[in-house]
């Protein structure tokens, strides 16, 4: 009974402060976004921003889900902490972009920490160039999951005049210790046509291939 009462109490305030607040424009240092996912479940992302050299912002996703008569529906709570800095910044060339990010899930006893880095260049008159890495940590304090390392770098060729562009990217998991790479090719035919190709771990003997033309229509 207390249960369901907490319930019903929690997804009114939670529900009236969205009816209410879900228009007010907040400040440039509020982050506030709350919705309705479904018709009785709601989310709500709240925090702050700090001006700094590097943009920083931290704050907390919550979410509640419930059932007919009042009951809280199993799994539907969401109470994660998140902080994250970021820099973008624009070069003579092109763009250079990092961020850290951090995830904490007190709920399911796991988090996450991102480190990435992505840059964007002129190479020369015909080919745009642009590279990231990131490096990927989960550690799941329950037991039932072990800790994980995830690294990942991609390398993006883009001819704008032909519209053709190339990648490659790798990844590699310490959890089976595994190294997966693919390459990637899309070349623009017509304003609504394309043609693209991807090879999966191509120096291995489960190596798989993908050719598809992508025609699209708007309406």
């Amino acid at each position: 009974m207390t249960r369901s009462i907490y319930f019903r109490t929690t997804m009114t305030l939670l529900a009236t402060t969205i009816l209410t607040c879900g228009h007010v424009q907040a400040g440039d240092l509020l982050i506030w976004s709350p919705v309705k996912t479904a018709p009785r479940a709601y989310q709500a992302t709240v925090g702050f921003r700090v001006p700094m050299e590097w943009e920083a912002s931290a704050g907390a996703d919550l979410g509640l889900g419930g059932l007919p008569g009042g009951k809280i529906e199993n799994g539907s709570q969401l109470a994660t902490l998140w902080g994250k800095l970021a820099d973008d910044r624009n070069t003579f060339d092109g763009s250079v972009s990092r961020q850290v990010a951090l995830r904490v899930d007190p709920l399911r006893s796991d988090s996450t920490l991102v480190l990435s880095r992505s840059r964007n260049w002129i190479y020369s008159e015909d080919i745009d160039l642009g590279m990231s890495h990131s490096l990927n940590i989960n550690y799941a304090a329950n037991g039932n999951e072990a800790a994980s390392l995830n690294a990942s770098q991609a390398l993006t060729m883009t001819s704008p005049w032909t519209g053709t562009v190339v990648s490659a990217s790798g990844t590699f998991t310490d959890v089976r210790g595994a190294f997966t790479s693919s390459l990637a090719f899309d070349q623009s035919i017509a304003p609504n046509l394309s043609f693209n190709a991807s090879l999966t771990d191509p120096m291995s003997s489960s190596k798989s291939s993908d050719f598809r033309l992508n025609y699209q229509v708007k309406w």
